[in-house]
Parts: structure tokens; sequence; C-alpha cells
């Protein structure tokens, strides 16, 4: 006790939202750091926007009951053919998306039976049509800058690292799918 070490010095940066600040966030992301200085908008375009939307879908957990049962309804749809995990994983990457919003809306009889919350209804829809971004922003203790702000600077920081379990196949031809971070 008493003995400052790695784990126990407090962090570099403040990171951490009040409890008394309103989010206005759903409660699947919750919200995590805190951005520095104002923010600018811009548009997504549809690729982005699709591209965002088929991220946020396959890594939320809420969502994971639907994937799977997607990829049962795959398996069970090829007639007595197993498909291969590649191909699996490439038509759930490429029609998931679009077949989530149909469940969870109800336009046809659901796949699964779940009680849908609100956060999932949103989360159909897709992400809005304008997105933010920071100059800079807070997160697990570091602070990150767009390289415009790092020039000048001594120390650079503007690097941004994220991981993710996913399947990966190198190229079309490739049939054996892998798990990768």
């Amino acid at each position: 006790e008493g003995i400052e070490s790695r784990l126990k010095r407090p962090r570099r940066m403040n990171d951490e939202r009040h409890l008394n600040e309103p989010s206005g966030m759903s409660s699947i992301f919750s919200p995590q750091g805190k951005p520095i200085g104002g923010s600018s908008t811009f548009p997504l375009t549809s690729l982005l926007k699709m591209q965002a939307h088929r991220y946020m879908l396959i890594n939320c957990a809420a969502v994971k009951p639907f994937t799977d049962e997607f990829r049962d309804h795959i398996r069970k749809s090829t007639k007595g053919r197993r498909p291969p995990t590649s191909d699996l994983e490439r038509t759930v990457d490429r029609e998931f998306s679009d077949s989530f919003p149909k469940q969870v809306m109800n336009d046809y009889e659901p796949i699964i039976t779940y009680t849908i919350s609100t956060d999932l209804k949103f989360l159909a829809r897709g992400p809005a049509p304008n997105a933010r971004r920071f100059i800079a922003y807070n997160i697990n203790g570091f602070k990150f800058r767009v390289l415009s702000r790092d020039q000048g600077l001594k120390t650079q920081n503007s690097g941004v690292f994220l991981t993710s379990d996913t399947f990966y196949v190198s190229s079309s031809a490739d049939k054996s799918a892998r798990q990768a971070d």
C-alpha cells in the first residue's frame, strides 16, 4: 500500500463521463470517452453508411441471436449440402443487413420470435445520414488527435487501433475462412 505502480497509477487523461450528464444514447452502445473541442458534421456516403451498418450489426451482442438464426436459416435453405464457412460468412456479411430490418420491423413473419426492443428497432434503421468528427478524443486514458493537429508538436498520437473477432477470407477463390482478430 502506498506504492505507486503502473497498474495503480491514475489515468493521464480524464475520459470518464459524469453521471449527471444526459447521454441520450442507446443502452446497447454506452458512450465511451470524451470529445475535445468542437465537432464538425459531414454527410455519410451510401457506401460508408452501408459499411457502418454492417459493422454495427455483426459486432453487436444484442443482435447475435438474429445473426445465429440467419446462419441457421441459410444452412437449412441450401437443400442438403452444407455450405463452406467462407460462403456462409460472405452471405451473412452481404445479406444480413437487408434481412435484419425486415425481421425487426415485422414486414414478414420473423424468423425469430423475440420481443423486439426499441433499441433494436433504431439499430435496424441504420446510421443517421450525417456523422460528427472531432479534432481530438480522450478514451481509455489516451488522447487521439487528427494529423493536422499533431503537426508542429514534439509528440504525436494520431493512430487509432481497433480489434474485433471476424471471419477472414483472403480472396474470392479462398474457400477456407479463418477467424481472426
